[in-house]
């Protein structure tokens, strides 16, 4: 019985921890997937109304820098089911950006 409660806990633990990597991952690919809509957008002629960002367009390391590393960070450091949240609000964003990148059609 005990060897096959530690199968079982095994097989949760890596299921969790394959769940937590791909919450972790989409996290920094969603990062990555608003810079990239956000400097599209502002070289169609939009403009950014985050000042922080707006600010840090202009500095490439520094963009790289809060928009790259600093999630990695946050992705390493935080267990995956804190970064739920943060997903929802970067979706909400991108899908903000989509909907106004649609104007240009």
């Amino acid at each position: 019985m005990a060897i096959l409660w530690t199968e079982i806990s095994h097989y949760l633990s890596v299921a969790e921890w394959k769940k937590g990597l791909s919450i972790k991952v989409a996290y920094v690919l969603l990062h990555q997937t608003d810079i990239l809509m956000t400097n599209f957008a502002i070289s169609a002629g939009f403009k950014e109304f985050n000042p922080v960002i707006r600010g840090l367009l202009d500095a490439p390391v520094q963009l790289l820098v809060f928009k790259l590393i600093i999630p990695l960070i946050i992705a390493w450091l935080v267990p995956a089911k804190f970064l739920l949240p943060a997903l929802v609000l970067l979706l909400v964003v991108i899908g903000w950006n989509l909907t106004q990148l649609s104007f240009l059609l």
